[in-house]
């Protein structure tokens, strides 16, 4: 675990997540960036550790979120997809997270991970932007 909860609240200024919770998500968040960052992590000291543990608190945020957001949606309670009034109807949709919370789950870890950690160089080859070379034609890309 690469941050506790006395850094969560003195250094990160992080309040969403309880001191019960925070040694399991802090874990579960310490495992994301060790895994997103193939280990380099575990490598840095000083102020580059000090982005490691900031990261993983944000990570540990978004799988507060999360869990939350999956509890919701498995409690048992239907939740409403759409209503009509004129001829009243009313539509349930099944408990489930939808692909668009996520997508927004997942993409909040990663903005974690590139907001923390996105410009230090001993990460770069984790965000590394991959190009791809493009072939030209002519006449307007189609070939002769």
């Amino acid at each position: 675990m690469y941050a506790d909860y006395d850094f969560y609240l003195n250094t990160y200024l992080g309040g969403s997540i309880s001191v019960e919770d925070f040694p399991r998500l802090s874990e579960r968040g310490s495992d994301y960036v060790r895994a997103a960052t193939e280990g380099v992590s575990d490598t840095v000291d000083g102020w580059r550790l000090d982005a490691v543990k900031k990261a993983s608190c944000a990570v540990a945020e978004t799988l507060l979120d999360e869990s939350v957001m999956t509890a919701a949606a498995f409690s048992g309670e239907q939740a409403v997809s759409s209503e009509a009034v004129g001829g009243w109807s009313r539509s349930f949709r099944s408990p489930s997270l939808s692909a668009a919370e996520t997508a927004f789950l997942e993409g909040r870890k990663r903005d974690a991970l590139r907001l923390y950690l996105g410009n230090i160089p001993a990460f770069a080859p984790v965000f590394r932007v991959r190009s791809y070379s493009c072939i030209h034609t002519e006449n307007g890309g189609r070939r002769r």
